[in-house]
């Protein structure tokens, strides 16, 4: 299993020019006036974007974490496990049929996939798929490999979510993102978008208001091969899989993954990501507070990403 650790890195200045960028993306949305804290008002604050260059956050200031079911989210940590612990070839197939039965408990996809490899399996974000290779990973390896990822530490000065002291239920519930114990929130999903995009090294993440008193850098260790197939499966879905509409004709070159899950009578749903994929630039997560993540994740996400022209 990878290893994270955090080291001092060279000074990068901060610019005003991205401070000005912050301020208009975040009035796009409605989201706050982060100009003014004083005078804001709070109206579902939901994206969120890092520069993987500086480790600049953008979010409104003063917000507050909601943290909630990651879903589909934590197939990238099982494909991490599976890769990592050599549990399954990357190339071992399984057939989609649009439900499987697994320990008396049924689980569906949206449609049939037909038959899928790892690297397929995340673009699809196929339910059968992984609901079957969860049979291969224990409740406490899968959050061994979350925590791997910091997805039990607190991210750019706010708490961590809920994490398990110790692993209760089946894998499946780990692996599908449905486990009650374990409830991420988005700051946390970025970085972990965000250790995928740049393979595992990234300036340590904070907000323009909070930078740190050091320049720092947070290092993930884990095989190319690894990181390849995360990077690779979220290439898929934005080309051809659950984020298809994310960015269809391309424009920003984003690799994303989207998860649903329940929310009391409803969905929640959330997007991650990184562009350009060829050379990482920015990591960003969004957050629909009900809905799926095709009816509104993607959606608000894609209106977000594509309203602005983003500093190269």
């Amino acid at each position: 299993m990878g290893n994270t650790t955090t080291s001092k890195s060279p000074d990068a200045p901060h610019s005003t020019g991205r401070r000005q960028f912050l301020k208009s993306l975040f009035s796009l949305g409605g989201v706050y006036q982060v100009a003014q804290p004083a005078q804001a008002i709070a109206v579902k604050p939901n994206f969120f974007w890092a520069d993987l260059k500086t480790g600049q956050v953008g979010f409104p200031t003063g917000m507050s974490m909601t943290p909630g079911l990651p879903g589909s989210l934590m197939k990238l940590i099982a494909a991490c496990a599976i890769s990592e612990d050599h549990l399954l070839s990357p190339e071992t197939t399984f057939d989609c049929t649009g439900s499987v039965t697994v320990n008396h408990k049924t689980y569906h996809c949206q449609k049939p996939h037909g038959r899928l490899d790892l690297i397929h399996a995340i673009g699809m974000s196929c339910n059968v798929y992984f609901a079957q290779a969860a049979e291969s990973i224990s409740p406490n390896l899968f959050l061994q490999h979350a925590k791997a990822f910091l997805l039990n530490e607190p991210a750019c000065g706010r708490a961590s979510g809920p994490f398990p002291e110790k692993a209760e239920g089946l894998p499946q519930s780990y692996v599908l993102g449905l486990n009650d114990t374990f409830k991420p929130h988005a700051l946390q999903l970025l970085r972990m978008a965000a250790l995928i995009g740049s393979a595992g090294d990234i300036p340590l993440l904070h907000s323009a208001e909070s930078p740190p008193d050091s320049p720092q850098r947070t290092h993930l260790q884990l095989s190319s091969g690894t990181w390849k197939i995360l990077q690779q499966g979220m290439i898929i879905a934005s080309q051809n899989g659950t984020a298809k509409n994310l960015d269809p004709e391309n424009k920003l070159h984003i690799a994303a993954k989207t998860g649903t899950a329940p929310h009391g009578n409803t969905f929640q749903s959330w997007v991650v990501g990184f562009f350009p994929y060829d050379k990482p630039r920015y990591s960003f997560c969004l957050r629909a507070s009900s809905g799926t993540s095709q009816e509104s994740a993607v959606p608000q996400a894609h209106k977000f990403l594509l309203a602005s022209d983003w500093p190269t």
